[in-house]
């Protein structure tokens, strides 16, 4: 069998260090790549050839079901979570196995065991488990709007704008407010689509209509750009 490629995607720096430290034990396994969210695991696959994903659950923002619900063409899954009552979750999407924290060695060699199992009667081969740029970064999002998720396609946001505790999302069509920071709002959107100009404000490339001085135009709407982000804002519009 071929090397098995593994990608780690957990917010909690100690997890990720444990579920490494059981890989490297391993002979033929290797990491690819040890991520804190769901869009840091988004860049990682559009590049890189993964055959197995160790996913948390909880993650803040976009947790572990949504995020693999997403994918287009998934690797094999392995839960981790420290919440036994998501198991039911785990085996809706046909995870291999569900890992509940702290993890012993010995709890992982029986998923790794699995895993072994899975791959040698899976219809696909090793080496197309997961093909460079066979995954593409969803066009959407979930964002928690006061007690329910909310899906936003990245094409309806035009900016988004810090109001205290919340981040305000800016749509063609709508206004929802999101009980986030604007840092964790930055984390999850598509840096290639999104750009931070000020403090308090991201706005989406696409729906800039045109810039004057130090403010942005977004049809009716005026951004302003902080002198801070002005540098930035100039060479990727230019």
């Amino acid at each position: 069998m071929p090397p098995i490629k593994c990608l780690i995607v957990d917010d909690e720096p100690l997890a990720r260090k444990l579920i490494a430290g059981h890989i490297e034990k391993l002979p033929e396994w290797s990491i690819v790549a040890q991520c804190k969210n769901a869009v840091e695991g988004f860049e990682v696959l559009v590049k890189e050839k993964v055959d197995i994903l160790f996913l948390d659950i909880n993650m803040p923002v976009i947790n572990g079901v949504d995020f693999y619900r997403s994918l287009k063409n998934p690797p094999h899954l392995v839960f981790t979570t420290a919440y036994p009552e998501f198991a039911v979750e785990g085996f809706e999407l046909e995870a291999i196995d569900y890992l509940v924290k702290p993890i012993t060695f010995e709890r992982f060699l029986k998923a790794a065991e699995r895993i072994y199992g899975k791959m040698l009667v899976s219809e696909r081969k090793p080496d197309s488990i997961l093909k460079k740029d066979s995954f593409q970064p969803a066009d959407f999002i979930f964002i928690k709007h006061f007690s329910k998720l909310v899906k936003i396609f990245f094409d309806e946001i035009l900016y988004l704008e810090a109001q205290k505790d919340f981040v305000k999302f800016v749509l063609k069509s709508e206004e929802l407010l999101a009980g986030m920071t604007m840092k964790e709002a930055e984390e999850i959107l598509h840096p290639s689509k999104f750009l931070r100009v000020h403090r308090s404000f991201i706005v989406s490339l696409n729906a800039i209509t045109a810039m004057f001085g130090n403010t942005i135009e977004i049809g009716k709407f005026q951004v302003p750009i902080g002198a801070n982000y002005k540098e930035t804002v100039l060479e990727r519009v230019r």
